[in-house]
């Protein structure tokens, strides 16, 4: 393969004869090819987060499984949407179709085909056409496989663009750095930012997951292929990068191990601030069936064991690690996060409304008279007035436990508390509920010991000793 050659599609298996696509209009200048009278709801939805389309251009989202021997049907059905695209000036056309840009067994791909008949400009991917939940595309351009989006022009060869498109403003930085070796470590570009990881042997999910997780279009990340990367070694990569990109850099762990410790190092190291994600990359389920020609990029962090099987999914997405000072106690900062319906998000980690900021409690008390604060291992559940003890912000995430943190010390739970406790429970999803471990630090009193046992043996939970 070349920078010119998009290279030659794998076999395929040529679908049943009496199945013929459909093309329908999703918005304007978006088009779906679809089998059946109307378009899948997974298709639409994936079409929607590419629109509007801008002035000028046109989008061909194909969910169908299309196989190169089929670009010329595939023309047959688009040219009516075509011929109408070039009466309305469209000079540019994004085919998210996978393998769109492949050539085979001599035949031209389907993106050269229609750039060579219509005279347009077309983006089409070699690989797999992914769409991401913030609507940018991406294909994993994987070692010793196809990928990425080419740019076909009519008259000249076609060119590789990127991975993923938009370009994101930070790629360029993150490719200056280039494939290096620091201290015992390769470092080396790829789509989501830049990958470290240990000279030497490594499993394949080391070199391969990498290429496999979408971009951030407005974040690159530091992604370590084990969290013993020493913190020296980061700060010489990070250091050479401009300070816009090293300020938004995320780090993220693919074996699950938590990053505080190295992110507070840095910060220490750096003097800034050190954003870190909790949890591992994991594809999300998608909504679109096996063997469709487009699909969803979608992942999600979650906490893993240590064979690698995910368990829950994190509150905390991201933590903010600052260097140490003698005026504030070294606690990290979540500033993303997604937290359980029965927590009312009004726009901070550290000021949730339990029960959706509804009354609760038999003595006078409101849910308002208490709050849920996120933290990296779980939440903490306590007065309004209060902060969380800094043992609570400060716990590390662990793969096997979802930590409820109570109250504060020498201060009894209230009515509310035990309120919203009860609404939280009864709505935790079974996979994060069979993982709650609850540390009690407020004052329980025999009767608050009584009450939590009875939530204990009810709603299935663990209790710290």
């Amino acid at each position: 393969m070349t920078e010119h050659d998009p290279g030659q599609a794998l076999g395929r298996v040529r679908p049943d004869a009496g199945t013929f696509p459909t093309v329908s209009r999703a918005a304007d200048r978006i088009h779906l090819v679809h089998t059946g009278n109307r378009p899948p709801r997974w298709l639409t939805e994936l079409a929607g987060r590419l629109a509007p389309a801008r002035p000028n251009e046109a989008v061909v989202v194909v969910g169908t499984p299309l196989y190169t021997e089929s670009a010329e049907e595939l023309c047959e059905r688009l040219a009516p949407v075509l011929d109408a695209s070039l009466d309305a000036h469209v000079r540019l056309l994004t085919l998210v179709m996978s393998a769109g840009a492949h050539e085979s067994g001599g035949r031209p791909s389907a993106a050269a085909l229609i750039c060579r008949r219509w005279g347009l400009d077309v983006l089409a991917t070699a690989g797999s056409a992914l769409v991401t939940r913030g609507g940018t595309l991406f294909s994993p351009d994987l070692p010793g496989a196809s990928g990425g989006w080419w740019h076909f022009s009519p008259g000249a060869d076609a060119r590789r663009v990127s991975s993923h498109l938009p370009v994101p403003d930070w790629e360029t930085a993150v490719k200056r750095v280039g494939r290096q070796t620091v201290a015992g470590h390769v470092v080396e570009p790829v789509p989501a930012g830049l990958a470290v990881r240990p000279v030497g042997p490594a499993p394949l999910t080391a070199h391969t997951r990498p290429y496999a997780i979408p971009p951030e279009r407005d974040r690159p990340q530091l992604i370590l292929a084990s969290a013993q990367v020493p913190a020296p070694v980061l700060a010489v990569v990070m250091a050479a990068l401009p300070e816009p990109v090293r300020a938004a850099l995320r780090l993220l762990s693919l074996d699950g191990q938590p990053l505080l410790r190295i992110g507070e190092e840095l910060a220490d190291l750096l003097d800034s601030d050190i954003h870190v994600a909790v949890g591992v990359p994991v594809d999300a389920d998608g909504a679109a069936p096996d063997g469709a020609s487009a699909g969803d990029a979608a992942v999600e962090l979650r906490m893993v064991d240590s064979r690698g099987r995910p368990t829950w999914r994190p509150f905390a997405h991201t933590v903010v690690c600052s260097p140490a000072t003698a005026e504030s106690d070294r606690a990290p900062r979540v500033t993303e996060w997604q937290v359980p319906a029965a927590l009312h998000d009004v726009g901070a980690p550290d000021g949730l409304s339990l029960g959706k900021g509804g009354k609760g409690g038999t003595s006078g008390h409101s849910c308002q008279d208490c709050k849920a604060v996120v933290t990296p291992a779980g939440l903490w559940i306590g007065p309004r007035d209060a902060e969380p003890p800094l043992l609570a912000t400060m716990r590390l995430p662990a793969a096997e436990t979802v930590v409820v943190d109570l109250g504060v010390p020498y201060r009894p739970l209230t009515d509310c508390l035990w309120a919203g406790l009860e609404e939280l429970f009864r709505q935790l999803e079974p996979d994060i509920l069979e993982h709650v471990v609850v540390h009690a630090y407020g004052d329980l009193g025999t009767r608050g010991r009584e009450r939590l046992l009875e939530f204990s043996a009810r709603h299935r939970f663990s209790m710290a000793s």
